[in-house]
């Protein structure tokens, strides 16, 4: 049987103008599902609770109804209390949020609390009580993980703002402080393009009006006139139940700079190569031309003619020199020497380094073996500058006899310089192909033009093409250098 409307108690509502038919209905009313219903009388004893109440409580009705609110839940009656003395007075409280323990256990709920005076008034307070324990735990957790979100999105840009129809709805601390302001809210309903640079306020406000998603740059003003240059990237989001805008800022200046920077290195770099390159070779060649000159005068007395030998060894240094600072210019600020590949025979050229070198050091002995095939697409100038460093090298620091060894292979030729009297010690082989090593000839890795760039030069033409290079040395054996070319010679590709 449906348990009747209203227990009946000493000083509880007359029941008899309710037909005993018509209870198990009013029961159903009364124990809609959502509220907890009861009603307390003008001495704040309980008078009757209705069933979502009782399981809400964890309490049998028996040790609820009868007693005092403060015996009945004494962890909720503190709460209460000031609305049932206001209900009592006739005031209709609707709605109010009431914190406490409530039940055996003693969980901490939230309610939401109606107190409404009963008709009549001596009969008491009708109360109403819905749990909206999980909704606060709900929004308490859709709180947090907004603040988690805003503070990544902070971490991962310089700062975010919110915006409808360009007007600014909600702007990050970082954007704020970026744009010279210390409170959020001086910025809150401004429009965006207010803060943009006038310059860039057409594309900025068409980039908005089209929803544009891809990364822009403008420049936006401090509060104090600076300009700050900003890439901007916007997404769709939603804010407060409204479809807006989201927009991450990024602060570019220390890029912008750095690319100024790298603007004024470049013009640097051409002037010097301008300088060096035809102020400082066209009076050495004009003194080149009259050393030769003076050399082949059949009238130059006897005593200066070793003497203009030596002007002109120095002339050739010099000239030597300057090629290779224009060459390590070119490698340090352009990435790379620049070449002009064609087909190669590298045979060919090796053979050509050798009989120079032979006119040079007459009483050399300079062996070569070659195999395989030595074509490719290289840079002919270079890599004849390539192998005359490494056999000057080689000449430079021994007196044994030199091999020279050529490999050619499927993907690439592998070239050999072999001094067998020689010997670089390990722990200069970190630092041999360094520019500017300028090493006594003991160690073996000095560098005969007395720049330390030789070897330096030599590895940035292998690295031009693609290619690599090596020195393995030993106390038995002496020095090999070992230089590989791949036949299309080349930069190598970014997944090498």
């Amino acid at each position: 049987m449906p348990q009747p409307v209203f227990h009946r108690l000493p000083g509880a509502l007359p029941s008899a103008g309710v037909p005993e038919e018509c209870w198990p209905f009013l029961s159903a009313l009364l124990n809609a599902p959502g509220w907890g219903v009861a009603l307390v009388g003008a001495d704040s004893r309980l008078l009757w609770m209705n069933d979502l109440l009782t399981s809400l409580g964890g309490r049998p009705v028996a040790l609820c109804v009868g007693r005092l609110l403060a015996e009945a839940w004494p962890g909720l009656a503190p709460s209460l209390s000031p609305l049932l003395g206001r209900a009592q007075s006739g005031e209709r409280v609707v709605e109010e949020l009431v914190s406490g323990r409530f039940g055996e256990v003693g969980t901490l709920r939230h309610l939401t609390v109606s107190a409404l005076p009963a008709a009549p008034s001596s009969a008491g307070v009708l109360l109403l009580l819905r749990d909206t324990s999980a909704r606060l735990r709900e929004e308490a957790a859709l709180r947090a993980s907004e603040e988690h979100m805003r503070s990544i999105v902070e971490i991962s840009c310089d700062g975010y703002f919110f915006h409808d129809r360009g007007h600014f709805l909600d702007i990050s601390p970082g954007l704020a402080r970026l744009l010279g302001h210390y409170e959020t809210a001086e910025l809150i309903g401004r429009s965006v393009i207010d803060c943009v640079a006038p310059e860039f306020r057409a594309p900025a406000r068409d980039a908005m009006e089209r929803g544009v998603e891809a990364p822009y740059e403008v420049a936006i003003v401090h509060r104090d006139g600076r300009r700050i240059p900003v890439e901007v990237m916007g997404r769709p989001a939603t804010y407060q139940g409204r479809a807006v805008r989201l927009a991450a800022v990024w602060d570019v200046s220390s890029r912008k700079s750095s690319e100024e920077r790298l603007a004024r290195m470049e013009h640097f770099r051409e002037q010097f190569l301008g300088v060096v390159g035809h102020d400082l070779k066209v009076p050495l060649q004009a003194l080149q031309r009259d050393v030769l000159a003076l050399q082949h005068a059949p009238s130059l007395p006897e005593a200066l003619t070793e003497q203009v030998g030596r002007v002109g060894v120095g002339v050739r240094r010099v000239e030597r020199m300057i090629h290779q600072l224009l060459d390590f210019t070119r490698a340090r600020l352009s990435g790379g020497l620049p070449l002009q590949a064609s087909p190669v025979h590298l045979g060919q050229v090796v053979e050509q380094v050798l009989e120079t070198q032979r006119q040079a050091h007459p009483g050399r002995d300079l062996r070569l073996t070659a195999l395989g095939d030595l074509r490719g697409t290289w840079d002919a100038g270079r890599l004849t500058q390539l192998v005359d460093t490494l056999l000057g090298h080689a000449l430079h620091h021994g007196t044994a006899a030199v091999a020279l060894q050529l490999q050619g292979q499927g993907d690439g030729v592998t070239l050999l310089v072999h001094d067998p009297g020689r010997r670089v010690p390990p722990e200069s082989h970190a630092t041999l192909f360094e520019p500017f090593r300028r090493r006594a000839a003991s160690s073996g890795a000095s560098d005969g033009d007395g720049l330390g760039l030789s070897l330096y030069i030599a590895r940035q033409i292998a690295l031009a093409h693609g290619g690599r290079i090596s020195v393995e040395s030993g106390a038995a054996d002496g020095t090999r250098f070992i230089v590989w070319l791949p036949r299309a010679g080349g930069p190598p590709s970014a997944g090498s």
